[in-house]
């Protein structure tokens, strides 16, 4: 097969020809970042977030009565709900906080110890770091891993009104962030005693897997009104069960409140991945509609230029060219086009790839990717122009006497 001349052939109508060249390579650059998208998203949702997120449930709820102003009744009523709820079958700990991990957004603020207040400075994710308020049986609802120290526990829990920071726990980063190797028990920050260290969880996604900062305060009862989420550890097999009764034993203790939504820390996850994972569904879908359109405009790029050269397919067929070496002809004309599409389309997934990455989180595209991708082109382009190629090897050889 003569490569120059076949080039030379597609100069001729280089305006169709750069056009199909442009929708491919078009294409190819969405088909890449849109699988990088989807493979990115999956891979973030199967990530080991230290949580045993399936049996783990939420319950977000904000009360409506004007008597929660009482700070005093506001707390009997989450002592009463935490009770009824630990006495459900199937649940082994429940506890109350004022933000849930796996977000970005919630309580934040700077962490630092009171010798090195400019350490702050030196580390910047440490002015941004988690404060969660909760009570003592936290370490149990998240089945905590405890690295040094020990947990928190009632006598933890700080009085309304305490002008003290008190005793906390922090996350195994964040103690590598302050004091390296060494122990961080018994040391002052600014945001209180260090009594124990956990092993990291996921507390935003967003961050690096080093960076997430965490303390832990029993304060939840004295800043009562951040008390926004019930967790709920339960027995595996029996999350159905308890999340069918969790709505009714609350509102059976005071009925003067809104339940947003009950979830399992699984379903939280997925929600907080929901604009990724729709927006990889949008692409796959564009890139779906994409090589279907880039099929039509092959066929229709084959069917128009072939018909304008049945005069030179009929001369070659009257000097002796068979019906595959025609097919082989029209075929590789395609697989030409496709080629230098392809190699443009290369340029058009980095360009696409760090376009997108300034908005969201995007892996870079590999040559396994490329050659997969490209393959998938290749075979819809080959498909498409095959109806148009068996067309033309049918072309007999008394057509170029006709057309003289």
């Amino acid at each position: 097969m003569n490569i120059k001349a076949l080039l030379k052939s597609l100069l001729l109508r280089k305006f169709t020809t750069g056009l199909l060249i442009l929708q491919l390579a078009i294409t190819l650059g969405l088909l890449i970042n849109s699988v990088i998208l989807a493979v990115d998203t999956n891979n973030k949702l199967a990530q080991d977030t230290g949580l045993d997120i399936d049996n783990t449930l939420i319950v977000s709820l904000h009360p409506t009565s004007g008597e929660y102003r009482n700070l005093d009744y506001y707390r009997s009523i989450v002592s009463q709900d935490l009770h009824q709820l630990n006495q459900l079958s199937g649940v082994e700990s429940v506890s109350l906080m004022n933000q849930l991990p796996i977000n970005t957004r919630g309580m934040l603020g700077n962490v630092y110890d009171l010798d090195d207040p400019e350490i702050v400075r030196r580390d910047l994710y440490l002015q941004d770091s988690k404060i969660f308020l909760t009570n003592e049986e936290l370490s149990n609802t998240l089945a905590l891993a405890l690295l040094e120290g020990r947990f928190l526990t009632k006598d933890d829990q700080l009085d309304f009104g305490s002008d003290e920071n008190g005793n906390v726990l922090i996350t195994e980063s964040l103690k590598k962030a302050l004091y390296g190797e060494g122990s961080a028990l018994g040391q002052e920050t600014n945001n209180g005693r260090i009594v124990g260290v956990v092993k990291d969880i996921m507390l935003d996604p967003t961050l690096p897997i080093d960076k997430q900062y965490g303390v832990f305060g029993n304060r939840v009862m004295e800043f009562i009104f951040t008390g926004r989420y019930y967790l709920l550890r339960v027995i595996p097999g029996q999350v159905e069960a308890v999340r069918n009764k969790v709505s009714d034993t609350i509102l059976a203790v005071q009925a003067e409140r809104d339940i947003y939504r009950i979830m399992t820390m699984a379903e939280h996850m997925k929600r907080f991945y929901s604009h990724d994972k729709g927006l990889a569904e949008l692409f796959l879908l564009l890139c779906g509609l994409m090589i279907f359109v880039t099929a039509i405009s092959s066929y229709a790029y084959s069917q128009f230029h072939i018909s304008r050269q049945k005069k030179y397919i009929g001369i070659r067929r009257a000097l002796g060219a068979r019906k595959k070496d025609i097919l082989l002809y029209v075929l590789t004309e395609n697989w030409l086009v496709y080629s230098i599409g392809c190699a443009l389309g290369l340029v058009m997934a980095f360009g696409f790839n760090i376009l997108l990455s300034q908005y969201i989180s995007l892996s870079k595209p590999d040559i396994m990717l490329f050659i997969l991708a490209s393959v998938v082109i290749f075979i819809a382009g080959t498909i498409a122009t095959l109806i148009p190629a068996i067309k033309t090897s049918n072309i007999p050889p008394v057509i170029a006497t006709r057309t003289v």
